[in-house]
């Protein structure tokens, strides 16, 4: 990008190139966004995972209930 033809917006690190065309060029705000995203795709992953252990365990307790009729 260039500085020369790009003009500052309000948002600090947001720069007007062309009409319609905006760039972000905060860096920081970037990892963080990353951070964030990589984080809460653990979450997703981790309360799949939990919900797959509850299942399991609810199979095994159906299965032990079968063996003691």
């Amino acid at each position: 990008m260039n500085e020369e033809t790009a003009k500052k917006t309000d948002v600090p690190g947001m720069y007007k190139v062309r009409e319609g065309i905006v760039i972000n060029k905060d860096n920081d705000a970037l990892e963080a966004y990353k951070k964030r995203k990589m984080k809460n795709q653990k979450v997703d992953i981790l309360e799949e995972q939990v919900q797959d252990i509850k299942n399991d365990l609810e199979e095994i307790k159906q299965l032990l209930r079968g063996l003691i009729k």
